[in-house]
């Protein structure tokens, strides 16, 4: 029940923030260090929009944490993580298969 708290409150903060992005809030950025394979990645949050997070920049991608394995593009946010994320909340059903024209 927790998770499904998380995904309704994510979808509408997500939403809001797209609407007005003055209500993300104070962004953090963070350097990961991955050693396998050897990379690194910047990751960034913002204080109001819970467990989302872009990772490498505007031309990076994008994951929520109550959507784990699942990565989306910048114009994959609206039309799929903000779904996947509300019928997580309405259901409890994670996505089970990419939607978007790119190869799963």
């Amino acid at each position: 029940m927790r998770v499904r708290a998380d995904a309704a409150i994510a979808a509408r903060a997500l939403r809001a923030a797209i609407a007005d992005p003055s209500t993300m809030g104070e962004r953090q950025v963070a350097h990961v260090d991955l050693s396998r394979p050897r990379r690194g990645e910047w990751w960034e949050t913002w204080a109001n929009l819970p467990g989302f997070v872009r990772v490498n920049g505007p031309k990076g991608y994008y994951w929520h944490r109550c959507l784990p394995g699942w990565n989306y593009t910048r114009a994959e946010i609206v039309p799929e993580m903000i779904p996947d994320l509300e019928l997580l909340a309405e259901r409890g059903v994670r996505p089970s298969e990419d939607t978007s024209e790119r190869a799963a």
